[in-house]
């Protein structure tokens, strides 16, 4: 577990240390998740389920093409399945006067949303004393030296 400690100069994450005065921009991004089974596949195993069934009505004593097209529709049901049980992921990006990106990613999206908060009242309130502390999984926190588009470029 790392923690992400703000206080009015500084800002540490893990090891790496940034000063307040040289965040440029801070912003929420939905992060697109990768899927075990791409949309193109599932179609394909779709439209052979398809045509497998069609086949079986014609020739009801194929018994292995009986098992291929319960594999195929399978692939399809945990295709589908997958893209409505994978939860949504959002990325924090503290982008820096020397064009460094840090990302932490979470599925929290309230912890997004608090750190986002703490930082602006920060920037903006640099004589009131503050000091927060946020935990975050070591797994969360990435380098990131891509484009942000409708999710993130990891490159």
């Amino acid at each position: 577990m790392s923690t992400l400690s703000i206080t009015n100069r500084t800002l540490k994450l893990g090891s790496t240390v940034y000063q307040v005065s040289n965040v440029t921009s801070v912003g929420k991004y939905r992060i697109k998740p990768r899927y075990t089974f791409k949309i193109r596949f599932i179609i394909i195993c779709g439209l052979f389920s398809w045509l497998g069934v069609e086949l079986v009505k014609r020739n009801p004593d194929m018994l292995v093409l009986n098992w291929v097209i319960g594999i195929l529709f399978s692939f399809v049901f945990l295709g589908i399945l997958e893209r409505f049980i994978r939860p949504k992921k959002y990325g924090l990006s503290i982008i820096t006067n020397s064009g460094g990106v840090q990302l932490i990613a979470s599925t929290n999206q309230k912890l997004i949303d608090k750190i986002i908060d703490k930082l602006i009242e920060i920037m903006n309130n640099r004589d009131a004393p503050a000091n927060y502390t946020f935990n975050v999984s070591d797994g969360d926190i990435i380098n990131q030296s891509g484009l942000f588009e409708n999710g993130v470029k990891v490159g």
